[in-house]
């Protein structure tokens, strides 16, 4: 038998029992607070069960009087081990965008359209922006009937409330004018045929004038004989206004009339 088998049995046993006495990679060096600068540095190097024992107080946060950086945050009320986190940081100021604003205004002018028997339709028009959180839009409702049309200008106020765009009706302008006009040929015409009842005669027209879209403002004039002897003259005059009815007729109604004798 080989002299040097032996030999080498007996080694290899001295080798594994060295290797079983050798300590740990924990062990092999013992740290402390003192080998590091910040807490933050520190707390890397809490291992489960905490080998170095740098938690002497077992709350989960190593070396707590190094100063920071620090890698904890605020510890639970009553302690409490493991490695906390920072909490995060707060979401950022709510930016109220231009088309979150025109879709909450269309909602409000719909609503007004709804709710005024005198329009029937609107839209939503400029937008203009005040702060982060507040948009102003610019929005117009209309209506028409027979005789009359409307125009309603309206302001409709954003604001972000709980990140959510809030609209309100801030401000109304509405405008309703008659869309029914009395031509001038028609008015004078009713106020030459009401001054032939007066004169008992064709009469001249003297002036004509607009009051509003349905009314005109004129005059008439004649010259009157007298049948008595000796014979007189007089120049004759009426102020006559015609208007125009809501059945769409020409009324014309005296207002002032007289006579003055010719020399």
């Amino acid at each position: 038998m080989n002299s040097r088998i032996p030999l080498l049995i007996a080694l290899t046993l001295v080798a594994t029992a060295s290797l079983a006495l050798a300590p740990s990679p924990a062990a092999a060096r013992d740290y402390d607070c003192a080998d590091f600068d910040t807490q933050a540095e520190a707390q890397e190097y809490l291992l489960a069960g905490d080998p170095y024992r740098l938690d002497a107080d077992n709350d989960g946060i190593a070396c707590e009087d190094l100063p920071c950086p620090c890698s904890y945050g605020a510890p639970s009320e009553g302690g409490g081990g493991g490695n906390e986190t920072a909490e995060p940081p707060p979401p950022p100021p709510y930016h109220l965008t231009k088309a979150a604003a025109r879709r909450a205004s269309r909602a409000i002018v719909a609503k007004f359209v709804r709710r005024s028997p005198r329009v029937t339709a609107g839209a939503v028009g400029a937008c203009r922006r005040l702060a982060e959180r507040r948009v102003d839009c610019q929005a117009t409702a209309r209506g028409r009937t027979g005789t009359a049309k409307t125009t309603c200008r309206l302001r409709v106020a954003v604001r972000a409330v709980d990140r959510r765009p809030k609209a309100r009706l801030a401000s109304v302008d509405c405008r309703t004018r008659d869309t029914v006009k009395l031509k001038a040929r028609d008015a004078a015409d009713a106020i030459r045929a009401r001054g032939t009842e007066l004169a008992g005669k064709r009469v001249g027209l003297g002036f004509l004038e607009r009051r509003s879209r349905t009314s005109f403002l004129g005059t008439v004039e004649w010259t009157k004989t007298s049948s008595s002897t000796p014979v007189t003259k007089e120049e004759c005059f009426a102020l006559i206004e015609a208007a125009l009815t809501s059945s769409g007729q020409v009324r014309a109604a005296l207002i002032e009339t007289g006579c003055e004798a010719v020399p």
